[in-house]
C-alpha cells in the first residue's frame, strides 16, 4: 500500500472469508485448499495451495466480494513455494459467502435439494472451491446425501457450479459445466461420472445380472475363497435390489458387505 490516507483509514484491508458451509452461530474461517490448476501467468497446471480474501469490513451479506486470490506453488521443483497474488477489482466478483447465498436462494436448486432430503436422508454441502478461469472465477461445490441411520456414509449426488451471475446444478461436473456455459464447455473433468466406488441410484433400474457362480464344476478354488465370492455375489444382488427400491440405506449396507467380501477374496487369491 502506497497511499497514507488509505493506510490510515484501513479501507483496503483484507481478511479470509468465513467458510460458507460452517454454522452461522459459530462460523469458522475458510481454510486453504489444494488444487491442481493453472494459475494465470503460469505455463501449465500445477499442484497449488490457494486462499481467497475479501474486505476486512465485509460481513456475510455486505461487500462479500473477492479482493485477492493467493496461490502457492506446491509442486516439487525450482518454483516450489512461489507465491502468486491476484489483486481483483473491487465490487465485481462475488466472494464465497455471496455465491453460497446464490446457490441457496435459487428456486430450482432449493426444490432439488428438498427432493434429496426426502425420507431418512440429509444433504451435506462439500467444500466450496474457487478456480480462476477465462478471466473470471469458477465456483464448484459437491453436494452429498447421507442417510440418518446408524450405518451411513455420504454419497456424491450433485454438483453446484457458478460463474459470474450464472449457476448450474447437475449430476456430474461435466454436465454442470456444459449447462453453465450453454453447451460443450470444452472442459475435461475426467469421465464426468461420480466416483465409481460410491453407489448411485439408477434412473431406469434393470434386472440384476447373474454373476458367474464360482462354485460350479470345473472351477477349483478353496472353500474360503468360494465363500468370499458367494458373499460378494449376494451383496451385489442385494445392492441392486435396494437401488430398484430406491432404498439408499440398504444399498449402502450392501455396498459395505460387497467391499468386505471382495477384499477377502483378493487376499485369498494372493
Amino acid at each position: 500500500m502506497t497511499d497514507p490516507g488509505s493506510f490510515f483509514s484501513t479501507d483496503d484491508e483484507w481478511r479470509t472469508p468465513n467458510d460458507p458451509t460452517s454454522s452461522a452461530a459459530a462460523p469458522t474461517l475458510q481454510p486453504p485448499y489444494y488444487l491442481t490448476m493453472q494459475v494465470p501467468g503460469a505455463g501449465e497446471p500445477g499442484f497449488t495451495l490457494y486462499s481467497t480474501f475479501i474486505p476486512r469490513t465485509a460481513s456475510d451479506n455486505e461487500r462479500n466480494v473477492l479482493t485477492g486470490y493467493l496461490a502457492a506453488n506446491a509442486d516439487p521443483g525450482p518454483d516450489y513455494g512461489k507465491l502468486t497474488l491476484l489483486t481483483l477489482p473491487s465490487q465485481t466478483i462475488p466472494g464465497p459467502g455471496l455465491v453460497q447465498n446464490q446457490f441457496s436462494s435459487d428456486p430450482e436448486v432449493a426444490n432439488q435439494l428438498a427432493l434429496l432430503e426426502r425420507g431418512e436422508t440429509e444433504v451435506l454441502r462439500g467444500n466450496l472451491l474457487t478456480l480462476p478461469i477465462g478471466g473470471g472465477f469458477l465456483y464448484v461445490q459437491p453436494v452429498y446425501v447421507q442417510s440418518t441411520g446408524e450405518t451411513s456414509f455420504p454419497l456424491l449426488r450433485k454438483i453446484l457450479v457458478a460463474f459470474g451471475d450464472s449457476i448450474a446444478f447437475e449430476d456430474t461436473l461435466d454436465e454442470a459445466l456444459d449447462a453453465l456455459f450453454g453447451g460443450d464447455s470444452g472442459a475435461e473433468a475426467g469421465d464426468g461420472d461420480v466416483d465409481p466406488s460410491l453407489p448411485t441410484v439408477p434412473t431406469d433400474p434393470t434386472e440384476p445380472t447373474e454373476p458367474v457362480d464360482p462354485t460350479e464344476p470345473g472351477v477349483e478354488i478353496s472353500a474360503e475363497l468360494a465363500q468370499a465370492l458367494q458373499d460378494a455375489r449376494d451383496a451385489l444382488l442385494d445392492r441392486e435390489a435396494a437401488y430398484a427400491a430406491n432404498d439408499l440405506v440398504a444399498a449402502a449396507e450392501a455396498d459395505e458387505r460387497l467391499q468386505e467380501a471382495l477384499e477377502r477374496a483378493i487376499a485369498l487369491s494372493d
